[in-house]
């Protein structure tokens, strides 16, 4: 509720105002009273009420001098002044130092109040939504650190210093639906906004927040929203509590995102993740060209996420790394995947990504490279792509195509530049860059997964072809 302070040195006057309305309906309440000028100022600095009810003319400090000091303190309580006929200079004077109206004593009644207290409520509420725009760049940082992109905390301006100090004294109800494509309306989040001062949305990720705001002590909560699907909330909250509650939402949101009754909870993902090892056997099967096992590989990973609870956040980044890493495996340039956000299911980001992933396969295969004018040494390079992870000699080459080994070594150098067993290390060479680049696989999965059985020959061969060794190259080519 609006807070009043009632500055009057007349008690009984003092009684008469306190009476005369039921400011609770009103959305008012009368946070205290004084005597005098100099006890209202105290009160001011310890209460800052919204608005401020004083005489003006009173022992000591006046009204006016109470609004002056007031002013001067940097306190924007609106002040209505009381006057009896005789004082208009001082009203006048009132006016001119920014009091939002004076009223004559003699004639107050409830309705003559009531207007002016309603013009307040509407300069306040206009004032509470200028400064609420001031608290997205906080929203952003927030969201940013549950997201896990390490967003640089910044320098408040004044600006926003001032509007998270207004709302910090502000009850909280955060409202998350899984929108899709577009922000949701409150409509479909079952938020009434007449319930709330300020309701706030904040589209990212393929899910809208609502940032409820109301009184303190009067929340204006709903729990029927918390049927509908999709919708989760957190109530009763504050802007200390901004971050965790938003999570908490997040982590709700897992029982629309899961299709699962199931308890889930965010757990605790410890470093031996067997995700690792899913994503080595999906780019395995990749490599294969083989869309049943890569299918089967991305499943298994869609599993493990469900089983260690990450959030539809999560499970979207992830996503998006996985057909980043498998596209740049391809040799193709990365697409634009954000509309894997948009995805509202796990099952359904799951066969987005399956499609994605036959797709690139279906591309790969269908691309007709001649790499040189010989037949027969464009299929031992084909070979070679297809095979570069096996054990490969010149002589199971030679066989391949069916002619003499020297023979085999001879056009291909004249056609190529290389020996076979060059351009195979180029191959090799070009595929661990890749995997140093776009995955998360150690240096030693990385030498058996091209070709190298020996991870310490690997880093040497690694080095007097780049000119670094496999760390220094992904430290120094951090992607």
């Amino acid at each position: 509720m609006w807070t009043i302070l009632l500055v009057e040195d007349e008690v009984f006057v003092r009684e008469a105002i306190r009476e005369i309305l039921d400011w609770e309906r009103h959305g008012f309440c009368v946070v205290g009273e004084a005597g005098n000028g100099n006890e209202a100022f105290a009160a001011i600095v310890e209460l800052k009420p919204d608005v401020v009810i004083a005489d003006i003319v009173m022992p000591g400090m006046d009204g006016i001098e109470l609004l002056k000091e007031t002013r001067k303190a940097g306190i924007r309580s609106r002040f209505i002044m009381l006057t009896a006929m005789s004082h208009f200079d001082y009203a006048r004077d009132a006016i001119q130092y920014g009091a939002f109206n004076y009223l004559l004593k003699l004639s107050l009644d409830d309705d003559i109040l009531l207007e002016s207290l309603a013009r307040i409520k509407e300069e306040l509420l206009a004032e509470l939504k200028g400064a609420g725009e001031a608290l997205f760049p906080f929203y952003h940082r927030i969201w940013a650190d549950i997201r896990e992109q390490g967003a640089a905390a910044q320098a408040d301006s004044s600006g926003q210093a001032s509007a998270i100090e207004k709302f910090r004294h502000l009850n909280l109800d955060i409202v998350a639906i899984l929108s899709g494509d577009v922000p949701a309306h409150a409509d479909q989040a079952g938020i009434g906004m007449e319930r709330y001062l300020l309701v706030q949305s904040f589209y990212d990720a393929g899910q809208t927040t609502f940032f409820c705001w109301s009184f303190r002590g009067h929340t204006a909560s709903d729990s029927r929203i918390r049927a509908k699907r999709h919708v989760e909330s957190a109530d009763g909250g504050s802007l200390a509590r901004l971050s965790q509650d938003w999570l908490q939402v997040l982590q709700r949101l897992n029982y629309d995102w899961y299709g699962s009754e199931s308890d889930l909870t965010i757990a605790e993902k410890s470093v031996a993740t067997p995700i690792e090892e899913l994503e080595a056997e999906l780019i395995r099967c990749f490599e294969e060209r083989n869309e049943s096992k890569c299918g089967l590989a991305a499943k298994q990973i869609w599993e493990c996420m469900k089983a260690s609870s990450f959030t539809h956040v999560e499970v979207k980044k992830r996503a998006t790394y996985l057909l980043h890493m498998l596209t740049m495996l391809a040799g193709q340039k990365t697409g634009d995947w954000t509309e894997l956000y948009s995805a509202v299911s796990h099952e359904s980001l799951l066969e987005h990504v399956q499609q994605a992933i036959r797709e690139l396969i279906r591309q790969k295969r269908e691309e007709q490279v001649s790499y040189t004018d010989h037949p027969e040494v464009n299929r031992v390079i084909q070979y070679m792509l297809e095979h570069y992870r096996e054990s490969i000699k010149v002589a199971d080459l030679a066989s391949l195509v069916a002619i003499n080994v020297d023979y085999l070594s001879t056009v291909f150098g004249k056609k190529t530049g290389l020996t076979p067993i060059a351009y195979l290390r180029n191959i090799r060479m070009e595929q661990a860059k890749r995997l140093l680049l776009h995955s998360k696989l150690s240096v030693e999965e990385i030498a058996s997964q091209t070709g190298f059985s020996d991870d310490a020959y690997f880093i040497k061969v690694f080095k007097r072809h780049v000119g670094k060794t496999p760390s220094s190259f992904r430290r120094e080519n951090n992607m």
